[in-house]
């Protein structure tokens, strides 16, 4: 499905370089303007800047302001910014008080602290460091003077006026932004102030944007706000051709230009620069002396800043690499993206390259055609207007893999889980990925489902089971069913109207568990949990009386396994455990001694007496097991399983054939390699051959999921779907399905065959390894 259906805002934004004087300087300004206000941008921004070519033909936002509201009839006017700290803040609101009444209300105000040294000649008490101080005072009093009220200020001779500026604006409320280049603590400020935010891609890549972007939501909660009535405008540099080579080429000298004009940025890219050290001495970026630069020193800088924009930072290519990074930018919370198209360009092609940038922005504003046959976790939300959702944490741990269910996951409000213990880990993480309200759910089907609830908040390994629900009752028992002491261990008894009748057919069983309830009328059950209560009340999850696990929402019990293993020929004594080597990860080990047992036909005929997920997916053989003073078996003690070659295994496999049709020639062998790797990081084991199935090496639901994305993302095969690891489990039809799905991938020459010859494979994986650099390139694009 498409990743959102949120609309994308798109405006344009001016910071030119100075290049002659006369009447048609702001010729682009006043004719973009008008293009803009006709085809559906939001807004222009002009901004501030003193003393320098770079930025400058506009020292004063309200001025340009003023003329871009003279032309046009829909869109706002915005300063991109004022620097604050260089004015008055009664001057700005009048300022912009009267672009609000030319405008009829659409005026806007992003403010900036200022940087540049040289601009304070204007107003030196506010130069830095003083500079950040002087601009949060302005924002509140600029509103306050924006609302009508009286804000004093000092006279010559020390004494106050206060202050009621006129003209009166039309709108009640003046929308603020707050100017950032990738302060974390300016995006703080931005939250507690409640103002929006206006940054760009300046020294700081995306994925640190979205970082950020946190930031300043949990700001604006914390300060009482909706995050969701707050913008994100994010500025680029722009050009939309016919093709991506036409928009590079295009660019490509302007950019270099107007970068080799903002001296301060080339310097900051030096220092990324891998092949350019920061000379030794040099502390701040503008110490450093670019006129002792080599030529081919500054080329090579120039061009790695330009193939950094032009692929990570812009807003370049054809319409749909255009619409591809609006969709990367929604998903990170950007709300707008504010155009940047006069950095060098002709003039009359920057114009013209307006038209397809209105088709983007067209298209950014519908919402997306879902497939009839999408029935997938993200489609159903959108397609149903999805609020509440309730699942296992496994569920909702395979949820957060995928990048269509985590933005669509936003729109839920309330995340209902349970059914396992659930990691505090987890919750943080759905923080990050959804406002929604998390409720830890606990019960077991004999009480009618649920028995308790607690919110669930990061912070804690496992997040507790909370308090009863209303009309049941929870008792922490010890053997003897007698209530046990605050902090003390003991098997959880739920009592109350949700126990039920008993097991169907069960009498027996039914007796065991179901007892005549000594605290209250009914019956109470047996939940077989060990649990201890705390002060508050609330109880925490300790583990199992016996050895039942749940594991991706199933019930097990170990004991179970562990009767079927031991009934193996040549298997003395046998111990399953539930392992949680890596995060989330959660997995049987099946822990054995006697005669050595191969690993898959131990599987296989196990798997004849239980169903699949109960099938251990490793074996360790042991002399003898860890025992406790107790002389019972350390569970806690058994080694963690190796990473091990996987036998190979000589067997028939019935398996889909692969029937994409038009399987491109790609080098397979290659793609074989790539994948095994993928495999191995996951499963934790090597050695197997083509034949072998993903799931007869250990692999489960949620290691499937990590495998597709891992499998999507490196060969850059984005119609794989998730399902296409289920369809073809063998490693050999995989390999043909995903050779189907690439991208764009030259085929190797009809004269390279496959040879066993150690040169020719090495080739083989060098070339392989260019290519899938070539399509991330392309990606990240």
């Amino acid at each position: 499905m498409p990743i959102s259906d949120a609309a994308m805002e798109f405006s344009i934004y001016y910071w030119g370089n100075d290049d002659g004087v006369g009447r048609d300087k702001y010729k682009m300004l006043l004719e973009g303007a008008k293009f803009a206000d006709k085809n559906g941008f939001c807004a222009v921004w002009t901004p501030e800047r003193h003393f320098h070519a770079f930025g400058g033909p506009y020292p004063n936002p309200s001025v340009t302001g003023a003329a871009v509201a003279a032309v046009t009839q829909n869109i706002g006017v915005r300063s991109g910014s004022v620097v604050a700290p260089l004015h008055h803040p009664a001057r700005i609101a009048e300022e912009w008080s009267v672009i609000d009444n030319l405008t009829n209300g659409r005026a806007g105000l992003a403010i900036a602290s200022g940087w540049q040294p040289d601009d304070f000649v204007l107003r030196p008490e506010n130069a830095p460091p003083n500079n950040k101080k002087a601009m949060v005072e302005s924002i509140e009093q600029i509103r306050k003077l924006w609302r009508g009220e009286a804000v004093p200020f000092p006279r010559a001779d020390g004494s106050m006026h206060e202050v009621v500026t006129q003209p009166r604006p039309v709108s009640k409320e003046l929308p603020v932004w707050v100017t950032i280049a990738g302060n974390p603590d300016t995006w703080r400020e931005a939250g507690r102030l409640g103002c929006n935010v206006l940054t760009h891609l300046l020294g700081q890549s995306i994925d640190e944007v979205a970082g950020k972007i946190k930031i300043y939501h949990e700001e604006l909660r914390k300060a009482g706000h909706d995050p969701k009535d707050f913008s994100i405008s994010l500025m680029l540099h722009t050009y939309i051709a016919e093709t991506r080579d036409e928009a590079r080429e295009t660019a490509r000298q302007p950019m270099r230009d107007y970068l080799t004009s903002a001296a301060g940025l080339i310097k900051q890219y030096a220092w990324a620069f891998p092949a350019f050290k920061r000379p030794e001495g040099v502390n701040n970026a503008f110490d450093l002396q670019l006129d002792v630069l080599e030529p081919d020193d500054m080329d090579a800088i120039l061009d790695f800043a330009f193939e950094r924009y032009f692929n990570d930072s812009g807003l370049f290519g054809t319409v749909e690499d255009a619409l591809a990074r609006a969709e990367q930018l929604k998903r990170i919370g950007v709300t707008e993206i504010a155009c940047l198209v006069d950095y060098g360009i002709d003039r009359e092609v920057v114009l013209d390259g307006l038209r397809p940038l209105a088709k983007v922005v067209k298209a950014a504003q519908k919402a997306p055609e879902l497939d009839e046959d999408d029935f997938s976790i993200a489609a159903q939300i959108v397609r149903h207007d999805v609020t509440h959702l309730q699942c296992t944490p496994s569920m909702a741990r395979m949820f957060a893999m995928n990048d269509e269910a985590r933005f669509a996951l936003g729109r839920v409000q309330h995340l209902f889980l349970g059914g396992e213990p659930l990691p505090g880990a987890l919750v943080a993480e759905f923080g990050q990925i959804t406002d929604a309200k998390v409720t830890n759910m606990y019960g077991p089907t004999e009480t009618t489902i649920w028995s308790s609830v607690e919110r669930a908040r990061a912070g804690n390994s496992v997040v507790n089971i909370g308090t009863p629900l209303v009309n049941q009752q929870m008792y922490i028992l010890d053997d003897t069913r007698e209530p046990v002491a605050v902090g003390q261990e003991g098997e959880l008894w739920i009592g109350g109207q949700g126990v039920t009748r008993g097991y169907w057919k069960r009498a027996d069983l039914t007796a065991e568990k179901f007892v005549p309830n000594p605290f209250h009328e009914g019956r109470m059950y047996a939940t077989g949990d060990l649990v201890r209560r705390r002060a508050d009340g609330r109880i925490d999850f300790v583990g199992r009386v016996d050895h039942q696990v749940k594991l991706r929402g199933f019930r097990i019990e170990l004991g179970e396994i562990e009767g079927v293993l031991e009934g193996q020929p040549g298997v003395t004594q046998a111990v399953v455990v539930a392992r949680e080597d890596m995060p989330g990860d959660i997995r049987l080990v099946g822990y054995y001694t006697g005669d050595t047992q191969d690993e898959v036909t131990l599987r296989d005929a196990m798997g004849t007496r239980l169903p699949t997920f109960m099938v251990p997916g490793r074996f360790v053989q042991l002399e003898s097991f860890p025992l406790t003073p107790n002389k019972k078996v350390d569970r806690k003690a058994l080694p963690k399983p190796q990473t091990k070659a996987a036998p190979v295994v000589r067997k028939e496999v019935v398996a889909q054939p692969v029937t994409v049709s038009n399987v491109p020639a790609g080098d397979l062998a290659a793609i074989e390699q790539g994948i095994s790797l993928i495999w191995t990081n996951i499963l934790g084991v090597e050695g197997f051959s083509g034949r072998d199935s993903f799931f007869d090496l250990g692999g489960h639901s949620l290691l499937a999921v990590q495998a597709h994305r891992a499998i999507r993302d490196e060969f850059g095969a984005k119609g794989l779907s998730i399902t296409d690891i289920f369809r073809f489990p063998i490693l050999s039809d995989l390999v043909g399905c995903v050779a189907s799905k690439m991208d764009n991938v030259p085929p190797p020459p009809d004269s390279v065959k496959e040879t066993s010859e150690t040169n020719d494979r090495a080739q083989s994986r060098s070339d392989a390894m260019a290519r899938r650099r070539e399509m991330r390139a392309r990606r990240r694009a």
